[in-house]
């Protein structure tokens, strides 16, 4: 009797394990400070980079500039030193950051699909069962390339001759430079209107004579017109966008003789980057779950679709519609997701957006 009694227990606790489920998770919006067991995921916050390109121009006199007219006829030359600055380019691209305010705490029991996430090195969610190297959030950092400075240029590749450089005036030394000119160009027109039979045989030979009078040429007439260089300057900003603060405000700014400036320096004019909602929601937050709700689901951002310009003063450098994840609303995935290990969901590290469901 007694071995039947512990029959009967045996088999009704086998009854309850079956019952069971011990393959569930349920998420949990995070408390602050975080708690140590437990999965935890951050939605991100969209974050709005501005690459800048200009263009640098440095021109530098030459040496002669003021015989040009009276010894080469030169009217079109460069008579002082300057450096110009010019915006040529704005492009506008989002990456994701965790946010702060939205993390998430995944509790699982088992092995459920909520257990299996994938996040990028900086906690931002991924999504579920996804079968991809973590390649993280891309974060632009405000850099600039090396340009070069007007100090970087100079005359000193001029191959002067020795009665160029015996010279004591620079009148003299202009005068001798000019006639060397006006030489080059001698030879250059005899080799043009010269009988190919003449020419050197070997190939390219002709191509390369002229090339070498050409570069004497231009070199030497640099010391009377100057030098012109133009190189290219990017720089990345990155913008937050926020409903509590105004729709314009000032990215960077800009002088037409120093280029980028620091937001403190008056001398550059302001360029600003005016973000605009077509719903202006600010950062949503989850509504409480209902009395009876055992467990919640993965929760995911619908975000919104806002209009970004980048304006420099009354000039539109580029205007572009980009989503935004703290302007939208959040939702949640039926719980039952959270259970099958062959269900894959992937979101948008950008936004947090869903973008797909499927089953392996």
């Amino acid at each position: 009797m007694k071995n039947i009694f512990y029959l009967i227990l045996l088999v009704a606790f086998a009854s309850c394990n079956a019952q069971k489920n011990v393959s569930e998770a349920n998420v949990i919006a995070a408390q602050q400070p975080l708690p140590q067991n437990g999965i935890f995921y951050h939605l991100p916050v969209t974050v709005v980079n501005i690459e800048v390109t200009a263009k640098k121009t440095i021109e530098k006199r030459g040496p002669y500039y003021r015989y040009s007219q009276r010894f080469l006829n030169l009217n079109d030359i460069i008579t002082e030193d300057r450096t110009s600055w010019e915006i040529t380019e704005a492009r506008i691209y989002t990456s994701g950051a965790p946010d702060a305010d939205r993390v998430f705490r995944i509790l699982s029991e088992g092995t459920p699909s909520g257990a299996a996430v994938n996040l990028t090195p900086d906690g931002i969610l991924k999504g579920l069962n996804l079968n991809e190297t973590s390649t993280g959030t891309v974060h632009q950092n405000s850099q600039i390339e090396t340009a070069k400075q007007p100090e970087d240029i100079s005359f000193d590749d001029v191959p002067f001759t020795e009665e160029q450089l015996i010279k004591t005036s620079s009148a003299a030394t202009a005068e001798e430079v000019a006639a060397e000119i006006y030489r080059l160009r001698e030879a250059r027109r005899r080799l043009l209107e010269s009988d190919m039979q003449t020419l050197p045989p070997d190939n390219g030979a002709y191509e390369r004579i002229l090339e070498g009078i050409n570069k004497l040429e231009e070199q030497y007439l640099s010391l009377f017109k100057g030098k012109k260089e133009t190189t290219s300057v990017t720089k990345t900003f990155t913008f937050i966008p926020d409903a509590s603060t105004p729709a314009g405000q000032v990215l960077f700014r800009f002088s037409e003789q120093k280029g980028f400036t620091d937001n403190l320096d008056m001398t550059g004019t302001p360029v600003y980057i005016e973000v605009k909602s077509e719903t202006g929601v600010e950062k949503d937050r989850l509504e409480p779950l209902e009395e009876n709700a055992e467990r919640s689901g993965l929760v995911y951002c619908k975000p919104a679709k806002v209009n970004v310009k980048v304006i420099d003063r009354t000039v539109l450098l580029n205007e572009a519609e980009v989503l935004v994840a703290q302007f939208g609303t959040l939702h949640r995935l039926p719980s039952s997701l959270l259970d099958s290990s062959v269900t894959e969901v992937k979101l948008d590290t950008k936004t947090g957006a869903l973008l797909k469901i499927t089953t392996k």
